[in-house]
């Protein structure tokens, strides 16, 4: 086999891996444009619709260290396959629903089946190319993942519209079923390198019941539970039990431990992981909150709510070519606090705004936060690897991705818990802007870590 032959079956392995990807990616953020509808038609609340989303991230958090070990035993064509099959089990599961707790089952199953097939996408790139000349194919993977969510809103939007929510999920049926029969007939195996950590049970349910029990405290205070009651602060003792119990397991067995206490001797690791857990917050948490805002506060439709989002991407896309140009020349630090004054800039105002705001100071608005967000996640997923050694480059990937998601799961519940609050006493808008306001809190409090990245001298 050529050189030039190698590498076009190599970029058509990328290209497959892409087609294979697309489901999940489109799935994230259409279901955020239906959650406004969904709340309609099963007649829920905004604390309960919440979990439709909570939950698939959630679970993908939690399924992202199982594919990390996965793909060290097991072939990489096989476990992307058996992904895509539990991801399209998961959609039709979803599409049937007609109860909230039935939708978020099938939530639940999509989000692991994603927490698989987002880490094998660069794990087996990587495993194709050697490691070698790596720019241009991740470039090739990086652009339908910053594009797709950009159109995902609007094409979520035209199907609501033209049939109605569960067609968001019925879509990912025929887009599944045609991924795998591309894969399974063009795609070469990925045999495993039968080497690593194995999987470690004790972790991944001390972890998993931490996330699970905080998030379930903080939605129970949301429902009218007093913060002292026993429905509120038994899960929240629990987490903080679960958290104790992870860390005591960590420094007994740090052979076996998921994620090394090591890891947080460094400073931009410590840095890198508070920040992804508050952007986490502030940036997934309001994309849950903006589909909402601007079909129920300014009272567009499914189609216009996501048309308008995608000024939002726009900005996200041109920011994200030159982030890393920017944290090569002058260190994440900088690019970091620009970003949180670039991020405060196009969220701040949504505290102000009302139905009656000019549409074109809206778009610019999400635009300016647009650019803001790209600062707030490349940079910062770049430093966490910063001085630590080869040895525990995997587990800092591992332990990021978990925080990152589970940060955005936590988002979206504070978010919610926030409008469900203020609502009966304030109104429905001034509800939002409360919402927005904390948001706004969550992205400069990250000043704090952000000055603790890394950074060059002129």
């Amino acid at each position: 086999m050529t050189t030039h032959q190698s590498q076009k079956n190599i970029t058509q392995i990328a290209l497959l891996l892409v087609i294979g990807a697309i489901a999940p990616l489109l799935d994230t953020t259409m279901t955020n444009v239906a959650l406004a509808t969904i709340m309609k038609s099963m007649a829920v609340s905004v604390n309960a619709v919440q979990w439709v989303t909570t939950s698939y991230v959630l679970a993908l958090g939690i399924a992202v260290p199982i594919a990390g070990w996965a793909t060290n035993w097991f072939d990489g064509k096989q476990l992307y396959l058996g992904a895509l099959i539990v991801f399209l089990a998961g959609s039709i599961v979803s599409s049937w629903a007609n109860t909230l707790p039935w939708l978020v089952s099938g939530r639940v199953i999509q989000g692991a089946a994603a927490g698989f097939v987002t880490p094998l996408i660069t794990t087996l790139i990587v495993q194709a190319t050697g490691g070698q000349n790596l720019g241009k194919l991740m470039a090739v993977v990086g652009m339908p993942a910053v594009l797709i969510p950009i159109l995902g809103p609007t094409i979520g939007g035209y199907l609501i519209q033209a049939l109605n929510w569960h067609w968001i999920f019925l879509i990912n049926i025929p887009l599944v079923l045609i991924s795998l029969v591309l894969l399974a007939w063009k795609m070469p195996a990925f045999p495993a390198p039968k080497a690593g950590k194995h999987l470690d049970i004790p972790s991944i349910s001390l972890l998993a019941g931490l996330f699970i029990t905080a998030i379930i405290g903080i939605t129970r205070f949301s429902s009218g539970d007093k913060f002292l009651s026993a429905n509120v602060l038994t899960p929240l003792i629990m987490a903080t039990a679960l958290l104790l119990g992870y860390i005591l397991y960590a420094w007994l067995l740090p052979t076996k431990a998921l994620v090394s206490l090591q890891l947080f001797k460094s400073a931009t690791f410590n840095a890198s992981a508070v920040i992804l857990m508050l952007s986490g917050i502030a940036v997934n948490g309001a994309m849950f909150l903006l589909p909402l805002y601007l079909q129920n506060s300014r009272g567009l439709s499914v189609v216009w709510s996501g048309t308008y989002l995608i000024a939002q991407g726009v900005g996200l896309l041109l920011s994200r070519s030159q982030i890393g140009k920017l944290t090569d020349s002058i260190g994440a630090r900088w690019v970091v606090l620009g970003s949180i004054l670039i991020a405060i800039a196009g969220t701040l105002p949504f505290v102000f705004f009302t139905a009656k705001t000019s549409t074109w100071l809206l778009l610019f608005v999400l635009f300016i936060r647009g650019i803001g967000q790209g600062g707030l996640t490349i940079p910062v997923m770049a430093d966490s690897y910063t001085g630590l050694p080869q040895h525990l480059v995997a587990e800092a990937t591992t332990a990021t991705r978990m925080l990152q998601n589970i940060g955005g799961a936590m988002g979206t519940a504070v978010l919610a818990t926030i409008i469900q609050h203020e609502f009966p006493l304030v109104g429905l808008n001034a509800a939002y802007q409360t919402a927005f306001m904390w948001s706004v809190g969550f992205i400069a409090v990250t000043a704090i870590p952000a000055w603790f990245l890394s950074h060059k001298h002129a």
